[in-house]
């Protein structure tokens, strides 16, 4: 009370002038730097299954900007009450609350189921904060260098992250043949096809040559476009399949999908059936691993052979590196990063490759995930490395009914999350293998290697059965 009758005083004795709105501008700007990331941990600490549970109409390149315009008009708004009440601060509060009640009765009436919820906690933490702070920062003639030096590094790292945010929602040109996108057929040369499972999931596949089938299954963040080359370089002398998950890349998911690897995997298991496929050759990578061995657990009698690399197939521990990596990138700082910067698909690609990817390709990669309810995916993923515990127990129990498959093992070396011992793990699991180690390959080792793997695997299906172990290095020069 005594504060607020200070600063009406000192209102009343004020007149408005060009350098008295200056300072009313800075004390909202000031308010809107914090409370702009006091917004943005709000909204990701709202309860929600990351990535997948998150609303775009919550993402940083909207939020900034409202809680900015909300700080500027309280500051203007406090200094307008205070010449005219002795109670300004109490009356901006109802104000805020009045303001904070409507935004959320909008967003129940008018938004997507669960919104007003997951913004509950963000618009009634600025609220708060604004009535707080306003007065507070109106009550101060100048803040301390300190203090206006963290200001001004917090305001400006929120415009750059405003711009890069703004950057990553760049639409893509639409495709040919009602495609989403356009996939240029000099880089992906085949036909695109969409089957409707039972399940309700509409899929996306190519379906390439002739011969035993070669069944390629996708990691993250990525989609069939990643098996471009080795579908190329194959279709000569095999049938080769690729297909989307549900999610990612062209194929659309039925209502209610959680996206979680076994129902990936049960969708596989349809995709299967549907085609009439047997005796298949699985091609797998990352998460293709445990979504496609889980299918050869469930249905050996389909699978024939496996191909496999960068990949696993049984429970991560939090304590080791793709456990730490799957709390971190899963968590709230991989699901900000991946939501508002499509962060984790960039540099997931990016990183996962040992050469340079043309701009091109790379940006064709990303495609998929632009779209703000579609890239959350990509965050989804990392989490479920440990969520997804019970679900990997099953693959695992499955493997020893694969003991009598071929398997052709190509490890890249420079794949850090994916050491050694998970070589190891494979080749005690498949006995009648083969391993091709790839030095200069990364997580995308197809992109680094495909001159080496396509004649291995041209090889490897063509011939009789093999109960040789062996292991070779390739030679990407």
């Amino acid at each position: 009370m005594t504060e607020d009758r200070a600063t009406l005083a000192e209102t009343r004795t004020t007149r408005w002038t060009g350098a008295e709105a200056l300072r009313v501008l800075r004390s909202g700007l000031t308010a809107s730097a914090i409370v702009v990331l006091l917004a943005t941990v709000a909204v990701l600490a709202a309860p929600h299954t990351r990535g997948i549970g998150f609303f775009p109409a919550l993402r940083y390149v909207v939020v900034a900007p409202a809680c900015g315009l909300v700080a500027v008009a309280a500051a203007f708004l406090h200094r307008a009450l205070a010449e005219r009440s002795a109670r300004p601060r109490p009356m901006l509060a109802a104000a805020l609350a009045g303001l904070a009640a409507g935004v959320l009765l909008a967003m129940a009436a008018a938004g997507p189921r669960g919104l007003a919820a997951a913004a509950l906690p963000a618009v009634l933490g600025v609220a708060a904060a604004l009535a707080l702070l306003v007065p507070r920062l109106a009550a101060r003639s100048r803040p301390s260098r300190a203090g206006a030096a963290a200001i001004v590094l917090l305001g400006a790292l929120e415009l750059v992250g405003l711009a890069g945010a703004l950057w990553s929602e760049r639409a893509a040109p639409p495709g040919a043949q009602g495609l989403a996108f356009e996939i240029p057929r000099a880089m992906f040369d085949a036909d695109h096809r969409f089957i409707d499972l039972p399940s309700g999931a509409r899929v996306h596949y190519v379906d390439e040559g002739q011969g035993e089938a070669l069944l390629f299954l996708h990691g993250n963040p990525a989609w069939s476009f990643q098996w471009r080359d080795l579908v190329r370089g194959l279709r000569g002398s095999h049938r080769c399949i690729a297909l989307d998950y549900p999610g990612f890349g062209l194929s659309d998911a039925p209502a209610g999908f959680g996206f979680t690897p076994r129902e990936q995997s049960l969708v596989v298991e349809q995709f299967v059936e549907r085609l009439g496929l047997r005796d298949i050759t699985l091609v797998m990578q990352d998460w293709g691993g445990p979504i496609g061995l889980g299918l050869a657990g469930r249905r050996p009698e389909l699978v024939r052979r496996v191909v496999l690399g960068s990949t696993w197939a049984w429970p991560t521990s939090t304590s080791t590196p793709r456990g730490k990596f799957s709390i971190l990138v899963g968590g709230p700082l991989g699901e900000f990063a991946q939501v508002n910067f499509n962060a984790f698909a960039s540099l997931g690609i990016k990183n996962g490759i040992v050469h340079e990817l043309p701009a091109d390709v790379a940006d064709v990669y990303l495609h998929p995930f632009r779209p703000l309810d579609r890239r959350g995916i990509a965050a989804f993923y990392p989490g479920q490395i440990t969520a997804a515990t019970a679900y990997f127990a099953e693959v695992e129990a499955g493997l020893p009914r694969l003991a009598d498959k071929e398997a052709l093992l190509f490890w890249a070396l420079k794949d850090v999350g994916f050491p050694r011992s998970d070589l190891a793990r494979f080749e005690q699991t498949f006995p009648h293998h083969r391993t091709i180690e790839l030095p200069d390959a990364d997580h995308f080792f197809f992109e680094d290697a495909a001159d080496v793997m396509i004649p291995e695997i041209r090889a490897f299906v063509s011939s009789g059965p093999a109960r040789a172990t062996t292991t070779a290095r390739g030679d990407l020069r």
